[in-house]
């Protein structure tokens, strides 16, 4: 085989593997019930920094990416008349947290310039929505709380902590940092001592004395 023959088959391989990865990657995100037509905008790392944050981590969760104001209305109205309604009438009804990406609101519009009384209502419609568990987030803001995360140390906030419970390591996880670093007045319990044990995270005392 010729060396051009070789490296075209190398090329066209490699094309192969990188749209399958892709579409692995769009696969993951959509399992996390992404909504609207603007799912792009997000990253895996994003969904994953949304469901770490988030009070329902035992469900997949909701992202709305688009909603109109017809959207809202319908919701909060419990009249859902699409697949995007029916699925956040349905979170609000199982209790379960979701949420809004300000960029994707197609009302805003009507809130910069819209009559007082309309701007009114979609505010209250905003405030209800939030009540039922949603919680509106602008990418820039995401993005800058993703960076943010990889630069300050997950487990920084555990160090004074009285005692050390699986849900406060859970919750800063990174598989990058396997040492915590904690006051030697730090009760650690049971469950969290077995997480410890199993993640092989290291425990760096020091004296608070």
């Amino acid at each position: 085989m010729k060396t051009t023959d070789f490296d075209n088959l190398v090329e066209k391989i490699t094309k192969k593997v990188m749209e399958r990865l892709a579409e692995i990657e769009q696969n993951k995100i959509q399992s996390h019930c992404l909504l609207g037509t603007n799912q792009k905008w997000l990253t895996r790392e994003d969904m994953d920094y949304l469901h770490k944050v988030s009070r329902n981590k035992e469900n997949d969760l909701v992202v709305v990416t688009e909603l109109s104001f017809e959207n809202l209305a319908n919701t909060l109205n419990f009249n859902p008349q699409n697949e995007l309604e029916q699925t956040i009438v349905q979170t609000i009804k199982e209790g379960n947290e979701f949420v809004i990406i300000k960029d994707g609101r197609t009302y805003l519009s009507l809130v910069t310039a819209g009559r007082y009384a309309l701007k009114k209502t979609i505010l209250d419609f905003e405030t209800q929505l939030y009540r039922y568990g949603g919680t509106f987030i602008s990418l820039a803001e995401l993005k800058q709380s993703v960076s943010d995360r990889k630069t300050v140390p997950p487990y920084e906030a555990l160090k004074h902590k009285k005692y050390l419970t699986v849900k406060d390591l859970t919750d800063r996880i990174n598989d990058c940092q396997n040492t915590v670093e904690l006051s030697d007045q730090t009760s650690i319990t049971d469950y969290a001592k077995e997480y410890i044990r199993e993640k092989k995270i290291n425990i760096s005392w020091t004296n608070e004395k």
